[in-house]
């Protein structure tokens, strides 16, 4: 199996005969109630499941379930001849992707992302993933889809929200990829769908350019994909926020982490937090969400510690920013994660 997706770049949901001989469709209930576009054009596609999108969807211990009714829903299909079409955000596609790379031992699968943030990011690199005892991403796969339908029609149809939710995995892109995808998204005054749209193509692609070197993060490069979402992760879970919202959190620490590590200059925060695009990262967000009170730290310890990218008893492997374009894996403590966060929290309080 290859480890990239062929990318296809549309206005509307192609006939669902082009996609392949034996359709499943996996799709977000709340388009069906909430597009008539998709609702008529997933007609068309005869076996279809519907999930209620969330990272619950995700846990293991309600997989059984859902794979004994996928199961019995297409016991009449060929496993040569099945592909499973999955259309939703981010946990659906994990979903999905799972469902798609274990049943029959693994059937085609085409991703069709309709939120930003999966369509920037999520639906990209073959990774599956359900969740085990409230941390996420435990278990999974990787398993890339055939295709990668990026449909403007399906994107364009979310509500404004959903742009800005998928913002900061575009900004992580940006910092991690450089050059002239940072500088024309650095200077963008507005973040809006259309925003998200024009990069949208350079966006992927630079994620491409990275998992292209590691497909199965056997060599470590590809860890470089999760700046800002080591401490994301676990704003995520105890706040229970949108994947996207608490990974603007998660950036916005790990710029400041990288200045106090002595990986970036206190200069070269200045001038990307001068940049336009930067005023919209924590913006809309709540000053006083990120409490350290003795509890909370507690729990943001156990959360760290379930983390994949764990490298021993309690040590991760964090990604810092030097400047735009060039990042830095680091081993760090998650005693220092914890103190970082409380200093930068007392920096907010006190200046």
């Amino acid at each position: 199996m290859n480890s990239l997706s062929t990318l296809v770049f549309t206005n509307e949901l192609p006939p669902a005969k082009k996609l392949g001989e034996e359709l499943l469709l996996i799709y977000d209930q709340i388009l069906a109630q909430k597009s008539p576009v998709f609702k008529k054009w997933s007609q068309s596609i005869a076996l279809k499941y519907a999930v209620k999108a969330g990272e619950h969807l995700k846990d293991i211990e309600k997989f059984p379930g859902h794979i004994k009714a996928i199961t019995k829903l297409t016991e009449q299909t060929s496993v040569k001849k099945l592909t499973i079409v999955v259309v939703g955000g981010g946990s659906v596609g994990d979903f999905g992707g799972f469902v798609a790379s274990v049943l029959k031992r693994g059937v085609r699968l085409i991703h069709i992302p309709s939120t930003w943030l999966a369509a920037i990011d999520s639906a990209h690199g073959g990774k599956t993933a359900l969740n085990v005892g409230g941390a996420k991403n435990q278990i999974g796969t990787f398993y890339p889809a055939d295709q990668i339908l990026m449909v403007r029609s399906v994107l364009m149809a979310q509500p404004e929200a959903r742009a800005f939710e998928g913002f900061g995995e575009l900004v992580k892109i940006a910092l991690i990829q450089g050059g002239k995808l940072w500088t024309e998204l650095a200077k963008e005054k507005h973040v809006n769908a259309k925003t998200l749209w024009k990069h949208l193509q350079a966006a992927v692609q630079a994620k491409y350019k990275v998992v292209a070197k590691d497909p199965h993060e056997k060599k470590g490069i590809r860890h470089v994909l999760n700046l800002g979402h080591t401490v994301g992760h676990v704003l995520e879970s105890y706040y229970e926020l949108p994947h996207g919202i608490a990974i603007n959190y998660g950036l916005d620490f790990a710029l400041r982490f990288s200045v106090q590590a002595k990986v970036m200059k206190p200069a070269e925060l200045t001038r990307i937090y001068d940049q336009p695009v930067m005023g919209f990262l924590l913006s809309p967000l709540r000053d006083d969400l990120i409490s350290v009170k003795s509890k909370d730290l507690t729990e943001y310890r156990r959360l760290l510690l379930s983390d994949k990218k764990k490298t021993k008893a309690a040590t991760l492997r964090f990604v810092f920013v030097a400047k735009p374009g060039k990042t830095v894996i680091k081993e760090v403590s998650v005693d220092e994660l914890l103190i970082e966060l409380c200093r930068q929290r007392e920096e907010e309080l006190h200046g």
